[in-house]
Parts: structure tokens; sequence; C-alpha cells
């Protein structure tokens, strides 16, 4: 499972929040990215207007 660092706009305070998701997916469907795990299931959605970065954090050693 690969971990993600999603960084996301709220209207609320902080204005910029990040989230660590493990994923083995993740995919633009309709107004949403979503993350899934290997068997298909949602680990977790964002509405992707409001993301503002997605990067894949790097395997530990």
């Amino acid at each position: 499972m690969n971990v993600y660092i999603v960084e996301y706009t709220t209207p609320k305070t902080p204005p910029v929040r990040e989230r660590k998701v493990e994923a083995d997916d993740f995919a633009v469907r309709d107004d949403f990215v979503e993350f899934t795990a290997s068997d298909g299931k949602k680990v977790f959605s964002v509405r992707a207007d409001t993301v503002v970065t997605i990067a894949k954090e790097p395997p530990s050693a």
C-alpha cells in the first residue's frame, strides 16, 4: 500500500490542510479525487477543486 500526502483547501481555519492517506491508487471521478484500496474499497475522498497537491511518500528503508 502507498502513502499519499494530500494538501487541500477548506473554508475553515487553517485554510490548507494536509492528510496522509494509505491507499493503493487514486483517480478523479466526477468532481472528486477518490483514494482506494486494492479491493476497491474507498479509503478517502476529497473534492477535486480543493486539492492543492498530491504527493507519494517515498518508501521507508
